[in-house]
This record gives structure tokens, C-alpha cells and sequence, in this order.
């Protein structure tokens, strides 16, 4: 993570202490040793910045170190950014208007104190929740066998970030999950960070996971290699072991495929596309062609797709699958105002979608590569499904 965005975490660290220091601390009649101290947590952070940035996977094996690194970016350096330009902003307006008092200070420490509050708060308390989203979906082409069949849902488990006092949050979900009786579970992609150990270490409380039509899941971006370092066989061995688990823990994985679920004395067709976002990859892209080849039309069918990005393209455009379930936005784990980073990239981002009476649903995920959730609680989901 550090290695390929370096240069935008040293100006991030570096020039709002510049400005701030300039403008507000070098001319004032200050102890040298008082001046030298605000310098001394910036020149710890670049330092712990280089030395970070020589990983060659996307984030260290030992993940607590980029924790808490980027736990002082959020509650250190972001705020300084924020004062720093609400300052400079107010400057220029002051200036513009001929005013003696910058209008921008006020806001920029009201601003800065909130996303403190918010990196404490989503840090140590947000990312410990979840909830138990319950929802209905109708469907005049759903065959009457499946009217009432329960489906548990849960995306984006990055279990890798459930460590110490934070494991019990996934043992919870996944007892929930199996406390709310469904007919069979989905998982939607991203089990795992970067690594398949991750996974070997949660495999206990992940294969205690069962429904009577069993447990299916995709993969998706954080299940492939493009987060690691290594040869390319290195990587391939990776994928296959982070497939392999899947297995052990009685998991199905659905690439590119489908498969047909029976229930009722009817049944649906179920299918599930590859996760891999191709980013330098030429292996494992979602290949709409192979999912649906073998579903005919005007059955109803369920796709599985990690990226909602891929709906309109792969799922709307070439086929006419009623129900979309994906994940990958996590909701953009941080809401602010009604805004989130997923709400600026995606067009479906969190909640259920319509077009043309076709339906997505995005779930906001359960855990994040960045342990850290404000505004935006975790979820699992029981999805009931009814004919019309």
C-alpha cells in the first residue's frame, strides 16, 4: 500500500507541516527546543514511511504495523491537513475581502477535531460492530417452490483484520449467520487481505458455517495475488491454497460457472463470476460468456458478482438474470454528511438497485482491509425471497 502511493503519503505528511509551521509557529518568539519538538513526530512518521514502503506485499504480514501507522495519518496528519487548508483558504478570502480575521481557522479546528474523533471512534469502536440487515425480495418469475427461501448473505470478511480483541466480531457474525436458519449461505468475495494464512487461521470459526443447501461462494480483488510480492508461480501457488481452503471449510466456489438449486420441487439456476479486477493480471478476469452459457432464458437466476461496477456490462446487457448480489464497496466505511469515498467511484455502492426491474443488491461488507467503520456498520444479510 505504502510502495505504490509513497510520494502521495510524503507530501500528505509533509506539507501541511510546512504551511503550519511557517505561518503559524517560525516567526513567533519560541524556545528553539519548542520549534525542533514539532518536527519531531513528522520525521518519525517519513522515516516509518520508507521503511514501510519496502515491503513488497501491498501491506505487511504483521498488520498491526500499517494499523497503527495509518491510525496516526487519521488522527494526526489528516486533521493538520484539514486546518492547514481551511487556513490557507480563509487566507486568500481574508485577503480578497480585506479582513484582519481568518475566517478559516474556526471551521479548520472544528473539521480537524472531527476526524479525530471519527479515526478514534471507527477505530476502536466501529469496526467492532454489525448488524443483521433483514429484506425481502419479490419476483413474479421466482417459481413457487422458493417462495419463503432464505438466503444469508455476508461480503467482504478481509479476515486477516480480525485480530486480538477484534476475533470475536467474525466468530459473532458467523454464529448469527447460522442462528438466523437459512436455506443456504452466499459469501461474496475478499475472505482474505492479501494472504491465504490469514484464512488457515480463521478456518476453524469460518467452516463452522452450514445451511441445508449449503455454503457458495466467488471470489474476489483480495482472494487473487496482485497484493503480494514474488514469482509468478509463487503467486499461482497462493490463489490456488486461498482456493483450497475455501474447499476444506465445505465451501463451493463458483468461477465463472453456475450450478442449479433445487428446492420445493422447483428450481433456479445460481451463478458466480471471478473476482480478479485484471490489474496486471492475466488470469482469473470475470468472463460473463462461460457464467452464463448455460442458463436458459426466462429462467429465474441469481448471480453472484464481487464488483457491482461489472452489473450493467456482464449482467443487464448479455442476459436477463433478475438478481444481482455483489459486495467490494464495503459501504465506503466511512459516512460523513451522507458522503462516502464508494458513493464518489460507484454508481451502486450500498443498498439495493433497480433498473429495468432488474435488481442489484451491494452489500456494505462485514470487516475492511483498514480496520476502521464510522457511520457505515457492518452487516450480514438475510434475504427472504417471495413469488409476486
Amino acid at each position: 500500500m505504502i510502495a505504490r502511493h509513497f510520494f502521495l503519503f510524503i507530501l500528505l505528511i509533509l506539507l501541511p507541516d510546512l504551511f503550519l509551521f511557517i505561518r503559524y509557529i517560525w516567526r513567533r518568539n519560541l524556545p528553539v527546543w519548542v520549534k525542533a519538538l514539532w518536527w519531531i513526530i513528522t520525521i518519525v512518521l517519513l522515516v516509518y514511511t520508507s521503511l514501510l514502503a519496502r515491503c513488497q506485499d501491498y501491506m505487511p504480514q504483521q498488520p498491526i504495523w500499517l494499523n497503527i501507522y495509518l491510525f496516526i495519518l487519521g488522527a494526526f496528519i489528516v486533521p493538520k491537513a484539514v486546518l492547514a487548508l481551511c487556513a490557507s483558504l480563509g487566507r486568500g478570502v481574508s485577503n480578497r475581502f480585506h479582513a484582519r480575521h481568518n475566517w478559516g481557522l474556526l471551521p479548520g479546528v472544528l473539521l480537524a477535531l472531527l476526524f479525530v474523533f471519527i479515526t478514534i471512534y471507527g477505530s476502536f469502536w466501529g469496526f467492532g460492530k454489525f448488524e443483521v440487515h433483514r429484506m425481502d425480495y419479490h419476483s413474479s418469475r421466482l417459481p413457487k417452490g422458493f417462495d419463503g427461501y432464505k438466503i444469508a448473505l455476508f461480503s467482504d470478511a478481509h479476515v486477516g483484520s480480525y485480530r486480538g480483541g477484534d476475533k470475536h466480531v467474525l466468530a459473532d457474525a458467523i454464529d448469527s449467520i447460522n442462528a438466523l436458519h437459512p436455506d443456504i449461505i452466499f459469501f461474496l468475495g475478499d475472505l482474505q487481505n492479501t494472504r491465504p494464512e490469514e484464512i488457515q487461521e480463521h478456518k476453524p470459526v469460518l467452516s463452522r458455517l452450514k445451511a441445508p443447501d449449503g455454503v457458495y461462494s466467488i471470489l474476489g480483488n483480495h482472494d487473487y495475488s496482485h497484493y503480494i510480492g514474488g514469482t509468478r508461480e509463487e503467486k499461482l501457488a497462493a490463489e490456488k491454497k486461498t482456493q483450497r481452503l475455501e474447499r476444506e471449510m465445505g465451501w463451493r466456489l463458483l468461477l465463472n460457472e453456475s450450478t442449479i438449486l433445487h428446492h420445493g420441487g422447483d428450481s433456479i439456476y445460481l451463478a458466480g463470476m471471478k473476482g480478479n479486477d485484471g490489474k496486471g493480471e492475466d488470469h482469473d478476469t470475470p468472463n460473463y460468456e462461460n457464467t452464463i452459457k448455460d442458463i436458459p432464458k426466462g429462467v429465474f437466476s441469481i448471480m453472484l458478482l464481487h464488483n457491482p461496477r461489472y452489473w450493467k456490462p456482464y449482467v443487464i446487457e448479455p442476459s436477463d438474470i433478475p438478481l444481482t448480489l455483489s459486495g467490494h464497496t464495503h459501504g465506503g466505511q466511512v459516512n460523513l454528511f451522507g458522503m462516502t469515498t464508494s458513493s464518489l467511484v460507484f454508481d451502486e455502492y450500498d443498498g439495493m438497485y433497480e433498473v429495468d426491474g432488474r435488481h442489484l443488491y451491494v452489500s456494505r461488507g462485514l470487516g475492511g482491509l483498514i480496520p476502521m467503520r464510522f457511520n457505515v456498520t457492518g452487516e450480514v444479510v438475510l434475504l427472504t425471497l417471495h413469488c409476486e
